[in-house]
């Protein structure tokens, strides 16, 4: 169906399923008969105004009587009622020209509605909410109550106030359009004349988790280096790079050059190279040796790791805790392979060989594990891969364990084909054996790793047996590609002025104060730093030495940990380019600069937009920009919450484990991945036809087919009951206490985390739930609710909150969709204060398609440029918002586009 205004078609129904949001991919469009009682709806809802409302009874009646629409058809109905769409806030500039403030209008037009509909609930006898409306100052713009009008503005406009079981309260159409029309252009022309005014400053330090990424990409080592430094505060949007919560003490200040020193000392070697310790495990020895103390010739292998020999057959059982042998040497060995050996270790699912290294292993250094591998069958549901754990025995009744391995290294190869796979661990970020290198008096020095199987082949039926060889294996430590190593050489880099310390301590110091400060440095910036060399030259053996020390203080200079302003802008309107490198690279990096970015601001191009949305488009497209997907989508959506959530084991008996747990956490941020990479619509957040899911999560929900770690976008129907994030376990978990599901919190959460539309602290006289009342024990939970929401002191708040976390009670504790609870049906039913009823998640869902997507886009958009430019937003930046909100909605609202959008815009420009 084309709905069209006039001969002009402006969009297309094209539902892709009975409960999905539209086609991923709308190139070609179907066309579908529609029901005339549909039709009648979506007519209806492009009729009246948002939620409804203006409608008579009977009208509501009636409405409420029509088929529902499926959620493709309310997302196609709430797009066409957009406010931003068909009108010229996506192309025009900012009005301009003087404004005063209509207070005859408030006078005239909006004080009477105030007198007859608002006052007797909020003015001098009584403020429901602790909200006053009789005492506003009209004057939008200069008086100071413009946050309160936006609050009033927005409960009219969508019809929560006056709540229409308040007797003898009723705003009609004319009396609401009055209010909205008069306060609709008084915020207009304030946002013009404040705009720019109230913005907080920019200028802040970096967080604890972009100054690790900074130190990563200064070093090139991806060592956790922040971990010492104190945790951030979450800003009100819940952020943790806002500037005001960004302050710095004196004894920060040491800790950093502390750290700054421990990374560099890090990156840099003085001396000759050190000796390497090397295990290469000689399969085809073990084999000739059949039965010595490592091994033992047999048939039997005890469902264990052992030695096979592929021709002749012949297996050999290697013991516990299998002792390869070391050498210890000046040079490296060799870095070529053997060729293909007959002897392979052989491994089955979930099989693991336990190595005792001894106690030789160095402190410091990357240890390098390396195995030739493949697989004896490519079944393509079975996933197989290699982790490393790393273990100590320091005495009868002590151990630890730790699973080194970043992650999971998948094993694809067929067998006759073997791959190579390779794990680099830093030996001093791991926990080793303390009575290691002294003597075993203490306790017993040895260190294990041990090499386990992750498969989902284990207890498979009807297969052919499962099995891994492995024909070679080598451990090294330290492993340095090259001497001295590139972290090293990039701050120490050749040049022929090595031999004038004073000299070559210039060149090293320009290049490094640039790369961390982020621009070019002058003579006379360099010049305390070389003086400060210069003084400590004289206490260390070498020239290296003694600047990192002073590398170290660079590191703890405000230029290095602040976002600030140094080189002069363009204009007083523009940030310069050199502070727009940083920002963007903060916002899509998390952390500083690349050399692209401080040439093209060296040259003066970055602030071109065309140049600006390329270097987005290539630095999306980095790696580095798993670090923005991961780290904003955990703190828009609180992601953090779920760690602190203690599920109830005897409940959920079988059902929870922490492969489900880091599952949950996933999906939100694959989910945003998919319609970033994909530039989909920011919509399909509140439903898609599709989840993001692996293996794990798909069991919980219940999905077939689905093998692996590994996230992908998996197409889904009405009855799997998901898509979006509202279905998100991890999002329904979180928002429980564990045992059941808690709808104070989960509305709280969409109103804060989707809508941006957070509601008011509860007063401090808030009476407790009695738990101990049997009254109160025999209420269903919706019950409880209701008994505490009809409390003089609750009922402003939970009437707002209370209905929205209602509709997702067929959900439980674990984000598992459920009927029943307790023997009994499950009620997720629920009505709005607008007098808009919800019917579950379904009818939740529709809702905000239906109705709540300009706002919803514009809490994205809010959510986005707060954490763009590490600052909170204020009443100035709401014109640019607005803007950015109708070019986002002009756009199909798409999420790639959207960032684009961001850093082009004026709002990210600015100072």
């Amino acid at each position: 169906m084309t709905v069209t205004r006039g001969e002009c078609p402006i969009i297309q129904v094209i539902p892709a399923s009975d409960d999905g949001a539209a086609p991923r991919q709308p190139i070609v469009r179907r066309q579908r008969q529609r029901s005339f009682h549909t039709l009648v709806l979506l007519v209806a809802l492009l009729a009246t105004g948002p939620d409804g409302a203006g409608l008579s009874a009977a009208e509501r009646e009636a409405r409420a009587a029509a088929p529902l629409p499926v959620l493709a058809e309310a997302r196609a109905a709430g797009r066409l009622k957009s406010a931003y769409l068909g009108t010229a806030a996506a192309k025009a500039p900012a009005p301009t020209g003087a404004a005063t403030a209509d207070t005859s209008g408030f006078k005239s037009r909006v004080a009477p509605v105030f007198t007859t509909s608002c006052v007797a609930c909020h003015g001098p006898d009584k403020q429901k909410g602790r909200f006053r409306v009789d005492t506003l100052d009209p004057d939008l713009l200069k008086g100071g109550d413009v946050g309160k009008w936006l609050k009033v503005f927005d409960a009219v406009r969508q019809g929560e106030m006056p709540p229409e079981n308040d007797k003898g309260i009723h705003l009609d159409d004319p009396q609401r359009g009055a209010v909205t029309t008069w306060l609709e252009a008084e915020l207009q022309k304030a946002e013009r004349v404040r705009e720019g005014e109230l913005g907080a400053s920019s200028f802040r330090r970096m967080t604890r988790y972009e100054y690790d990424f900074a130190l990563q990409d200064l070093t090139g080592l991806p060592y956790a280096f922040a971990d010492l430094l104190p945790p951030e505060t979450a800003s009100k949007d819940g952020f943790l790079n806002s500037s005001p919560l960004l302050q710095m003490s004196g004894m920060q200040f040491e800790r950093y050059r502390e750290l700054g020193l421990t990374a560099l000392r890090k990156a840099t070697v003085t001396g000759a190279r050190p000796p390497t310790v090397s295990y290469v495990i000689a399969l085809r020895d073990l084999m000739d040796r059949g039965k010595e103390k490592d091994s033992d010739a047999k048939t039997d292998t005890g469902g264990k790791v052992h030695l096979r020999h592929l021709d002749s057959g012949k297996v050999v059982a290697l013991k516990d805790e299998f002792k390869p042998a070391s050498t210890t040497s000046a040079t490296p060995p060799a870095a070529t392979m053997p060729p293909p050996s007959r002897a392979v270790l052989v491994f089955g699912a979930n099989q693991s060989l336990k190595m005792n290294l001894g106690e030789v292993l160095p402190a410091e250094g990357i240890m390098r594990v390396r195995l030739r591998v493949g697989r004896t069958t490519l079944e393509a549901d079975d996933h197989v891969a290699l982790r490393l754990v790393f273990s100590a025995h320091t005495s009868n009744n002590a151990n630890f364990s730790e699973i080194i391995s970043a992650r999971d290294l998948p094993v694809t190869a067929p067998a006759d084909q073997p791959q190579m796979i390779q794990f680099d661990i830093p030996l001093s970020e791991i926990t080793r054996n303390p009575f290691r290198k002294k003597g075993g008096a203490l306790g017993r020095p040895d260190e294990f790793l041990t090499i386990q199987v992750i498969s989902n082949a284990g207890n498979r039926t009807g297969r052919a047996a499962f099995a891994l060889h492995v024909d070679h294996l080598d451990i090294v430590a330290p492993y340095h590609e090259q001497w001295p190593p590139k972290s090293h050489i990039g701050i120490f880099t050749p040049s022929a002025k090595q031999g004038d310390e004073k000299a070559y301590g210039g060149e090293v110091l320009t290049r490094f104060m640039t790369r961390a400060w982020r621009r070019p440095v002058t003579t006379a910036e360099v010049a305390p730093y070389l003086a400060l060399l210069a003084k400590y030259r004289p206490g260390f053996p070498t020239f290296e030495e003694a600047m990192l020390e002073v590398l170290s203080t660079v590191l703890a200079a405000p230029d290095f940990l602040y976002l600030t302003q140094k080189a002069p802008a363009k204009s007083p309107q523009q940030v310069s380019e050199f502070e727009l490198a940083s920002r963007l690279s903060f916002f899509l990096w998390c952390s500083i600069p690349d050399q692209e970015l401080l040439t093209l601001a060296t040259r003066g191009r970055l602030g071109d937009a065309k140049t600006l949305a390329e270097q987005t488009r290539r630095m999306l497209a980095h790696p580095r920009a798993q670090r923005f997907t991961r780290i904003f989508v955990e703190q828009w959506l609180g992601l953090e919450a779920l760690g602190n959530v203690a599920i109830d084991a005897e409940r959920f008996k079988g059902a929870y484990d922490h492969a489900l747990k880091e599952a949950m956490r996933e999906e939100p941020i694959a989910l945003f991945t998919e319609v970033l990479r994909q530039n989909r619509s920011v919509m399909d957040f509140i439903h898609a036809d599709y989840v993001m899911v692996n293996e794990r999560l798909a069991r919980h929900y219940r999905i077939p087919g689905v093998h692996g770690p590994d996230f992908r976008a998996v197409p889904v129907d009405a009855s799997i009951n998901r898509g979006g994030l509202l279905t998100a376990a991890g999002v329904l978990t979180m928002n429980s206490d564990g045992k059941d599901p808690h709808p104070v919190k989960r509305g709280v959460w969409i109103l804060n985390r989707m809508l941006n539309d957070p509601p008011p602290p509860p007063p401090p006289d808030v009476p407790e739930v009695d738990l101990t009342d049997p009254k109160i024990l025999q209420m269903s939970l919706k019950e409880r609710i209701a008994d505490h929401r009809d409390k003089p002191a609750c009922f402003a708040c939970h009437a707002k909150i209370d209905p929205w976390g209602i509709a997702q009670e067929n959900y439980d504790a674990l984000g598992s969709f459920r009927t029943q609870a307790e023997n009994k049906p499950v009620d997720a039913t629920a009505t709005l204060p607008n007098q808009q009823p919800l019917a579950g998640m379904d009818g939740l869902k529709r809702y905000l398609l239906a109705d709540r997507q300009d706002q919803f886009a514009r809490a994205m958009v809010h959510k986005l440029a707060a954490f763009a430019l590490g600052r909170p937003l204020s009443f100035g930046d709401r014109a640019d918002l607005d803007r950015l909100t109708a070019r986002l909605r002009a756009q199909d609202d798409r999420l790639g586009d959207l960032i684009a959008l961001m850093t082009t815009s004026d709002l990210f420009r600015a100072p």
